[in-house]
């Protein structure tokens, strides 16, 4: 069944006011060009001559005037004997060519000031007129291009000339591709078994498991190649406290889990790093220098023991926590080999700082699996959802707001024509009212393009989302973006050696980096994206 083809649709005859391109076009009240035959509100010279008791109703633009003719519209329009270049057939338009015998010169302005001339009637006068031809061009399907005039109206005329002999060449192209095809096709059906079968053996020999691993390898040499990850440094502080270099990535694990998840657990300001200072800083001969640390265990236990409706009475100065932290240890059979049920019969104080802090960490791992945690996740999960949609109804209406200015000052420019009574706007006034729109216009796009913006971040302020890495290698190379690491460039790399497991590894190291290193990281980061694609 044959697909019925689309109606071109009509041309509208009057559009209104339009502004385009820095012209206000009025199909009421403008006045036509004779140069570029559009119907605009900018300045134009009429001409003065009288001929056969009448004046000649030519007008010209004061842009086509002084690119075309080098003349200065409110120059001319003062002189009372001004005569046209259509008068003085000097008119280089494209219908003034053709009835002199001559075809249309197309775009000539760029070429005539390029050239040092004033305008194109001179460079016309120079070089001549058959060196500047304006000539079609045509596609395989024999498709008519109109080549791009100072205005499109210009070769609207020349073009129709054209489709009408290209009509015919379709036709007789049509008959003669026929016939040929036919006999084409009886040649090849006689080679389409053989090739078949070459092709087929081809594409055997050419797709060998080795030869696609190669391939692969090539283009990850590539990208290797190409983009490279700046130089970083070892990392030894973080929120200004030193911190041994095997012991960052959980400080850094602590530190992600107190920002997400510190408001459901009523986290005092500083509290986490006061709890990672005592652990590092503090002399071990002080007794009370465990006091940050102890508070933020015993809190994580009852914030468990309440979700398992257990009735725990746990204090500072009671050791029943630790026995109560080793049980829970022993259940989850996490770290058990690290910390055996003889760890929790010695006393805590003589546990070393990095074992207490792995055990701080396995609290607020297991603190996750908590009724109360789960619905905080969710109810951030849905604020962030109602946030995004309320961003994207802003994005909305600022877009319809937009829309309705432009509709707004369109409506305001047509107001101004007709308090005129159709009287042409100088260039001054035009570009007063120009520069009114553009900034109107421009406020709008702003206000529209802010509410974009805040739609875009709403995907980030979700803090009790898993933090994912931002690039994973596989020679062990993690690249973090991570909220807790506040100086810039904010990039971190973890180097795991051969595996990754998670945020941390025993033998881990992370590396930071210069504030000018941030454009080779994004530079990176970008290359690799895009190679990855592309494989």
């Amino acid at each position: 069944m044959a697909i019925e083809s689309e109606k071109p649709s009509k041309r509208t005859t009057n559009p209104g006011v339009r502004v385009i391109g820095g012209r206000i076009y009025d199909s009421s009240n403008g006045k036509t060009c004779h140069q570029c035959r559009q119907k605009t509100m900018d300045f134009v010279a009429s001409c003065k001559s009288i001929n056969k008791s009448k004046t000649c109703p030519i007008n010209y633009c004061h842009k086509c005037l002084i690119n075309r003719y080098g003349e200065n519209a409110e120059e001319v329009a003062k002189l009372d004997n001004w005569i046209c270049p259509k008068c003085r057939d000097n008119c280089n338009c494209s219908f003034c060519m053709k009835k002199r015998g001559l075809n249309p010169t197309g775009i000539l302005a760029h070429k005539a000031k390029a050239s040092g001339l004033s305008s194109v009637s001179q460079l016309l006068e120079l070089e001549g007129n058959d060196k500047f031809t304006y000539q079609k061009k045509l596609k395989l399907d024999d498709t008519f291009v109109e080549s791009v005039s100072e205005t499109d109206d210009e070769v609207a005329d020349f073009a129709k000339e054209n489709k009408k002999v290209v009509g015919k060449n379709k036709r007789k192209l049509k008959e003669e591709t026929q016939f040929e095809a036919e006999n084409v096709v009886k040649e090849e059906n006689k080679v389409v078994g053989k090739s078949k079968r070459k092709v087929k053996k081809e594409i055997q020999f050419e797709a060998k498991p080795q030869d696609v691993t190669k391939e692969k390898r090539k283009v990850k040499e590539e990208i290797q190649f190409e983009a490279k990850l700046p130089q970083g440094f070892s990392l030894t502080s973080v929120s200004g406290i030193v911190i041994p270099t095997e012991e960052v990535g959980n400080v850094l694990q602590f530190f992600e889990f107190c920002l997400a998840f510190g408001k459901v657990l009523d986290l005092k300001k500083g509290q986490a790093e006061n709890v990672v200072r005592e652990l590092f800083l503090c002399r071990r001969n002080t007794r009370q220098q465990y006091c940050y640390i102890i508070q933020m265990m015993i809190q994580l236990l009852d914030f468990m023991s309440q979700d398992r409706e257990m009735s725990l009475s746990l204090n500072e100065t009671n050791s029943n926590w630790f026995t109560v932290l080793g049980e829970l240890l022993l259940q989850s059979e996490v770290l058990s080999d690290e910390f055996p049920p003889e760890t929790f019969e010695a006393e805590y104080e003589k546990m070393e700082s990095s074992r207490r802090l792995k055990l701080l960490n396995f609290l607020c791992d297991e603190s996750l699996n908590t009724g109360v945690m789960r619905d905080y996740i969710k109810s951030q999960s849905e604020e962030c959802g109602e946030q995004k949609k309320e961003a994207k109804l802003k994005a909305a209406a600022a877009k319809e707001k937009e829309k309705q200015l432009k509709q707004k000052i369109q409506s305001d420019v047509a107001k101004a024509i007709m308090k005129k009574k159709g009287a042409p706007l100088s260039i001054e006034e035009h570009n007063s009212i120009l520069s009114q729109i553009r900034a109107e216009a421009k406020e709008a796009h702003e206000e529209m393009m802010e509410a974009k913006g805040v739609t875009s971040r709403t995907m980030f302020v979700y803090d009790a989302l898993r933090t994912e890495p931002i690039l994973v290698e596989e020679n062990g190379l993690v690249l973090w973006k991570l909220k807790c690491y506040e100086e810039e460039p904010s990039f971190l790399l973890q180097d795991l050696g051969t595996s990754f497991d998670g945020l941390c590894s025993p033998h881990e190291k992370w590396l930071a980096f210069k504030p000018q290193q941030k454009p080779e990281i994004e530079k990176y980061i970008s290359s690799k994206r895009m190679k990855l694609m592309q494989i």
